[in-house]
């Protein structure tokens, strides 16, 4: 009797203040679910503090059997003691749920997993599901995923192998237990792994890993073999994609001087990544995944500081396993950042990449990079052509309603004429006053291509696979940039080169504020 009046007191406690807030802001109904929530919560606190106070595992265990019920209650204090890893406690409880309630335990844990945005917690509940039903390869399997996904290689591998022991058949399966052997250096394993999988789907990741061990045994026939397997299963994804875009263009309406082209999109808002090809005329969303993004919302502004960097950046370069560790799943895209736009305002930090990872992450939940699962990362790695292809990140999806495309064309066509005629006012026109690339300012820069100039018969300039994307709005301004081939030619100079023209929005019309050179 006591017992139960602490319990109705404490709830009333918490019901009648919470950190200031008046009793009665809302229904008492959902009143009394928050404080009820936020008690619970207080309880496993005391319960991880001092396990062995029995009167308090008491108390919590009653009030979680009268609101979710006697088999959920043993669930919810196993969890709590796997997290604390007191295992004889654990232990004792699996073992009562097995001989009472194991089928509607599991049932209950299946929904505690889909419903858990924690990963650690997913973990115990698995761990949890594989005591229960030690035979079951789908708990392993997933498991397995969620250890590699935060970086313990080995307890990952142990449950793939178990998942792999009971006859589990999945392509990510084989990949990951395949790339653990690779790495070991035991290269018969990896290609007994890898010619399983292959018999599920003649998979691009798994050829690569078995052209390594061929190149590594010095086996070049076998190896020009699976070179010219992965060439043919990489022109039969681009032709698909070349079908996408014949598709997609409207020939009357189409930009002159504009070829289709593929960006990457992110709402960090949606936690969404899209694939967004440029048809001709405008933006088209074709595919979308769930992705997840940093941890603290906002834009970038430091090292540490948990946040992903709003903008458009440049996919600069690809990194497959073995030299990707396992978490990053099948491949890492790290993006240009800082970029000049994120120097000149000022922003630190690096590292930040797109990858993947072999588990469902919840979102919000990166140092800062964007990452997506492997499965998806296979479909979205297709549109990524490395130091072409761009990922534009932003708080909504406002890249859709970018309509500036034709215009910004136009300003980049007419200030390739202008360059090319030599007619150095007409040039500078197209640059903005707070412009500032390598140190100089509009003013010096005028001044640097006089000087250049003076010297010049003729310039003729070659625009080619020209990229017009937006950037969003910070403290410069609204951004967009112009990304193309650059081949020039004069009486005493050439070259060949990308660049990169950032712009910026002034009184209605866009001018360059930054010029980079690839």
């Amino acid at each position: 009797m006591r017992m139960q009046k602490f319990i109705v007191f404490l709830i009333f406690c918490f019901l009648v203040v919470k950190e200031g807030e008046p009793f009665l802001i809302s229904k008492p109904e959902e009143k009394a679910r928050k404080y009820l929530k936020l008690s619970l919560e207080e309880y496993k606190k005391a319960i991880k503090k001092d396990p062995n106070n029995y009167e308090i595992i008491e108390e919590y265990r009653k009030i979680l059997e009268s609101t979710i019920g006697k088999t959920e209650a043993k669930v919810e204090l196993a969890l709590i003691f796997k997290e604390i890893n007191l295992q004889p406690k654990f232990y004792e409880l699996l073992l009562d749920i097995s001989l009472t309630d194991r089928k509607n335990a599991l049932f209950y844990i299946e929904k505690r997993i889909e419903k858990s945005l924690d990963i650690r917690e997913k973990i115990n509940l698995y761990y949890i599901a594989t005591e229960l039903s030690p035979q079951n390869p789908v708990y392993w399997y997933n498991l397995g995923k969620l250890l590699i996904g935060i970086n313990k290689e080995e307890e990952g591998i142990f449950a793939l192998e178990k998942a792999y022991n009971y006859n589990f058949k999945e392509i990510q399966l084989f990949y990951y237990l395949s790339l653990y052997e690779f790495n070991r250096g035991n290269y018969k394993k990896a290609k007994e792994y890898i010619q399983q999988g292959i018999k599920i789907s003649d998979d691009i990741s798994l050829h690569k890993i078995l052209l390594k061990i061929y190149l590594l045994e010095n086996n070049k026939q076998m190896a020009n073999k699976e070179k010219e397997k992965i060439r043919n299963l990489i022109a039969m994804e681009k032709g698909k994609i070349e079908i996408e875009k014949v598709k997609e263009i409207p020939k009357e309406e189409k930009i002159v001087g504009l070829n289709p082209y593929y960006f990457i999109g992110v709402s960090k808002d949606e936690q969404k990544l899209y694939i967004v090809s440029f048809n001709g005329y405008n933006f088209k969303i074709i595919k979308q995944f769930n992705c997840t993004t940093g941890k603290e919302k906002g834009d970038k502004e430091k090292t540490g500081d948990n946040r992903t960097p709003e903008g458009a950046y440049l996919l600069t370069s690809k990194i497959e396993p073995p030299n990707l560790p396992s978490k990053y799943g099948i491949a890492a895209f790290p993006l240009n950042y800082p970029n000049p736009i994120d120097i000149r305002l000022n922003k630190k930090g690096d590292g930040i990449w797109l990858h993947s990872t072999p588990i469902e992450r919840p979102p919000y939940n990166s140092e800062g990079c964007v990452v997506v699962n492997d499965n998806d990362m296979k479909e979205i790695m297709e549109y990524i052509n490395v130091g072409k292809t761009f990922i534009y990140i932003t708080k909504d999806k406002n890249f859709i309603n970018f309509s500036e495309i034709k215009e910004i064309k136009e300003i980049v066509e007419n200030w390739k004429k202008a360059w090319e005629s030599k007619d150095i006012e007409q040039y500078i026109k197209f640059y903005d006053e707070e412009f500032l690339t390598n140190g100089k300012n509009k003013k010096e820069w005028k001044t640097y291509k006089e000087k250049i100039n003076k010297n010049k018969k003729y310039i003729k300039i070659e625009l080619s696979d020209i990229q017009i994307l937006p950037y969003g709005n910070n403290q410069l301004g609204k951004l967009a940039i112009a990304f193309f081939n650059q081949n020039y030619a004069s009486n005493n100079f050439s070259s060949k080169v990308k660049k990169i023209l950032y712009f910026v929005k002034r009184n209605g019309t866009w001018k360059i504020i930054y010029e980079q050179t690839l």
